[in-house]
């Protein structure tokens, strides 16, 4: 399984799209698991996120027994769940407590420690980079949150400090700030790819106008 995580408006979502165009057929894509309806406390709401997050890494253990010609890809995974709350407690937005709970759900699921076919990629930007890439939804309300530059901040600082969490080898991350880092994602991909669908051509291109 591929889960691209990071950043809002580092082109996780755009890429998700374009594979899954190009492999229409293998590259079976999840989208951004939500909050459940009616959820009263954050312990519930991350508790049904990570458990969507386990539940997409047995899914995808299943689906390489029963179908080896297909790839399971997610929008986003554990690592979001976490920085999204180490985030709202760095800008005193909700509890520490809230971020050592998703941590430690974290571990109860095994989620943490590097699993065999499954690789995530942590694609990171600047947040005033994140803040332009996603214009479009300025003024849309639910979105406020992830336009406030102190919020992105703490966000990409806990990325950048991610392995002070989480075992290093389990996660790759990438700056895609600039255009320049796509073809390094693009190649990791592919590679990738390659090796569980060996039957297949490129379904990239280099082309840096996907983000």
């Amino acid at each position: 399984m591929i889960v691209l995580d990071g950043m809002p408006g580092a082109g996780k979502t755009t890429l998700l799209h374009r594979l899954r165009t190009a492999l229409p057929d293998h590259l079976v894509v999840l989208p951004e698991a939500q909050p459940p309806e009616g959820s009263s406390t954050d312990a519930e709401t991350a508790q049904h996120l990570l458990g969507t997050a386990r539940e997409r890494l047995d899914a995808a253990r299943r689906l390489a027994q029963t179908h080896p010609d297909r790839l399971l890809a997610s929008d986003r995974g554990h690592i979001g769940v976490l920085a999204y709350r180490y985030a709202m407690a760095a800008t005193d937005r909700a509890p520490h407590s809230d971020f050592e709970h998703a941590l430690a759900l974290c571990h109860n699921l095994d989620l943490v420690r590097p699993h065999r076919d499954l690789t995530t990629m942590v694609l990171v930007t600047d947040p005033g980079t994140s803040i332009t890439r996603r214009a479009a939804f300025a003024q849309d309300q639910r979105y406020s949150l992830w336009f406030d530059p102190e919020f992105l901040t703490a966000y990409r600082g806990f990325l950048d400090h991610l392995a002070a969490c989480l075992p290093s080898d389990s996660f790759t991350t990438l700056d895609v700030t600039n255009v320049s880092g796509w073809p390094i994602l693009l190649d990791i991909l592919q590679s990738l790819l390659s090796r569980r669908l060996p039957s297949l051509q490129s379904p990239t291109s280099r082309s840096p106008e996907a983000v």
